[in-house]
């Protein structure tokens, strides 16, 4: 009985020891919210303002869990602390994980740029003011993408780590922060077991 038991304990961690570990990097559901189409500068202060407190539109949880290994034994999610995260998380899971809700995984903010008297369409005023941050000209009181990176790299082992203990890690944040941490992550040897791009839901997963 005890060889029985030491055998089955063997093959128990050898399977653990050698199992490959993933890490899942989810992006949150489209946000309800109308394209105020050409804007000023404090018509879209208000947006992304209005943006960061909208509901997401209802999804099927499916679609998202199809991509990932054994969703149901999933007990931990991080996730950003942004409400469309959070209620993304709450939709795929159904309030039955724990979510470790973290700072670093807040999108990356940048100030909308002050152009008075210049009106111009959403998107045309928020890759100007997410440039301008980039290149550290846009910055008003907001931190550095070179800290939002720095911080991330950092709260990257975090993630890793849950990941080697546990097999998996789940990601919930938002656009740009998953792109910037998929960069930090291939840096430190993961690579891409599944490329789902960055778009509302998009489960990109990587392995180690």
């Amino acid at each position: 009985m005890l060889k029985f038991y030491l055998f089955a304990t063997f093959i128990f961690v050898s399977i653990n020891v050698f199992a490959e570990s993933k890490i899942y990097i989810i992006r949150h559901a489209k946000v309800k919210i109308e394209n105020p189409g050409w804007s000023n500068t404090g018509e879209i202060q208000s947006y992304k303002e209005e943006y960061n407190t909208a509901q997401i539109e209802v999804f099927d949880p499916e679609i998202v869990l199809n991509r990932i290994d054994h969703p149901e034994l999933i007990d931990t999610v991080f996730c950003s602390p942004q409400s469309r995260a959070i209620e993304t998380a709450n939709l795929l899971f159904n309030n039955q994980v724990n979510l470790k809700i973290d700072n670093n995984l807040m999108e990356l903010d940048y100030p909308v740029i002050g152009l008075p008297l210049i009106k111009m369409p959403v998107k045309t005023w928020l890759t100007i003011s997410r440039i301008s941050w980039m290149a550290g000209i846009n910055r008003k009181e907001k931190p550095t993408l070179k800290q939002r990176k720095a911080s991330l790299e950092f709260f990257s082992n975090e993630i890793i780590a849950f990941a080697e203990t546990h097999e998996k890690s789940v990601v919930i944040a938002h656009g740009m922060v998953n792109r910037e941490l998929i960069k930090i992550l291939k840096m430190k040897g993961w690579k891409f077991e599944n490329r789902d791009g960055f778009g509302n839901l998009s489960v990109n997963c990587l392995i180690k």
